[in-house]
């Protein structure tokens, strides 16, 4: 890789320059530093080193403004977020109209996308890979947006109140749609999707959308999830207990137990009693091994989701069971939570590519399996995908996947309702629970 060459020149104390002055000006050089470096190369492979020599500092220098990667990333992060937010609320200023300050709203996100990819990659895209910390910090910021749909949804005709999840899977969506466009490197196509997004998240707004509460209340019925074992066990998989089988199950109860930071080979191969040549002639190390595990554990929780979504009267009421059996199973497989929504982004991005497939795959399947008078096409089926997917993220990141049974209703309210109508997913999904 090649050295980082600085992007700024120095500023140093001078006659009428404070230190403070010159302080600020390294502090903004870094940051901006940050956010190249991270949207070239990922925000896995920025250094100190490197992000000290681009923004024209020394590492000591550095350190005296960040404790290190991670807390300059956040701070950078979140200046660049609110910063966007600002900018947001500043082009509806003087709109009185719900439905013009929402539009408004739409395209001025798409066009700071625009302006800025590099900031959008690091905002939609590398965060994802930064951790812990990050993933929450992202919560917090998207709920500036939730916040901005929110009241332009509570300001039109009506006055609807719209419930949180369902306001945190819109964001959720409308991320999913803009991360993919910068993944493929597709930009300069976000202005021209200000409108498709805004008549998908309009889809949501339904005066008795208060009724999904109630919903959600209610359990799914025993016929719809059962209560099943989840075992990191390699004899509970049904197959051979070889090696692979015993590096996998390892990992599995690292990963829970300690998380991505913690993996090493050695700790692996120690936990699966395995030999150094048995590991090496299956897996190229700790990234090629989680995104085995990681495979396996999805694969055991599509066949309970294809089997659930079997059994439904209507395709809005089978993607409700399919839901259902999703959340029971993330709710009682630590693992596969662990694996899926945190430490799956950990390896780079090829892993942060590899997961936005499945959520691809995911809205292949939501198409595929509904009757041609109420198949999405690809572009909302994208969105209502990216919606649910967002919603198990946030609350598996924020320790909150045990709740998640009780989140199936919004969850294919958030799936279908863009499909098929507001009114029409909500009775599917009662006609479900109450066969």
């Amino acid at each position: 890789m090649t050295e980082a060459r600085p992007l700024y020149g120095k500023l140093s104390p001078g006659p009428g320059r404070s230190a403070q002055e010159v302080a600020s000006h390294q502090r903004a050089r870094i940051q901006s530093a940050m956010i190249v470096l991270v949207a070239e190369r990922g925000y896995s492979a920025a250094t100190v080193r490197d992000l000290a020599q681009l923004a024209g500092v020394s590492t000591r220098a550095f350190y005296e403004h960040f404790n290190g990667k991670e807390e300059c990333f956040l701070r950078t992060y979140e200046l660049a977020a609110r910063r966007t937010a600002k900018r947001i609320v500043e082009s509806q200023r003087g709109e009185r109209d719900w439905f013009e300050r929402l539009r408004l709203a739409f395209e001025k996100f798409a066009i700071e996308i625009k302006r800025e990819p590099q900031v959008a990659r690091v905002a939609l895209v590398e965060v994802l890979a930064a951790g812990v910390p990050a993933l929450r910090r992202m919560r917090s910021v998207e709920g500036i947006f939730e916040t901005m749909i929110g009241e332009s949804f509570a300001r039109a005709p009506g006055g609807v109140v719209m419930p949180r999840l369902v306001l945190q899977g819109i964001v959720s969506g409308v991320a999913r749609v803009v991360r993919d466009r910068l993944l493929a490197g597709e930009e300069e196509e976000l202005p021209s999707l200000t409108g498709p997004l805004m008549e998908w998240a309009l889809c949501y707004r339904w005066e008795p959308i208060g009724v999904l509460g109630r919903l959600d209340s209610r359990p799914a019925a025993q016929h719809i999830t059962t209560e099943y074992a989840v075992t990191d066990e390699p004899e509970a998989w049904g197959g051979p207990i070889d090696d692979r089988a015993l590096i996998l199950s390892a990992i599995s109860k690292l990963t829970v137990a300690d998380g991505y930071e913690a993996l090493t080979v050695p700790r692996i191969r120690a936990a699966a009693g395995v030999s150094r040549r048995a590991f090496d002639s299956l897996y190229d190390g700790v990234d090629d091994c989680l995104l085995a595990a990681l495979e396996l554990r999805t694969g055991e929780a599509l066949a309970k989701v294809v089997s659930a979504h079997s059994a439904g009267k209507t395709w809005p009421g089978a993607v409700y069971r399919a839901v259902a059996a999703l959340c029971a199973h993330i709710a009682q497989d630590a693992a596969f939570a662990r694996l899926a929504f945190i430490d799956a982004f950990a390896p780079g991005p090829a892993a942060i590519q590899r997961r936005t497939q499945l959520v691809s795959t995911t809205s292949e399947l939501l198409r595929e399996s509904a009757p041609p008078d109420q198949r999405p096409d690809p572009f909302v089926a994208e969105a209502s995908v990216g919606a649910v997917w967002g919603v198990l993220h946030h609350q598996v990141v924020h320790g909150q996947a045990r709740r998640l049974p009780n989140m199936a209703a919004s969850l294919t309210f958030l799936a279908t309702a863009p499909a098929v109508g507001a009114p029409l997913a909500a009775q599917a999904i009662r006609q479900e629970q109450y066969p």
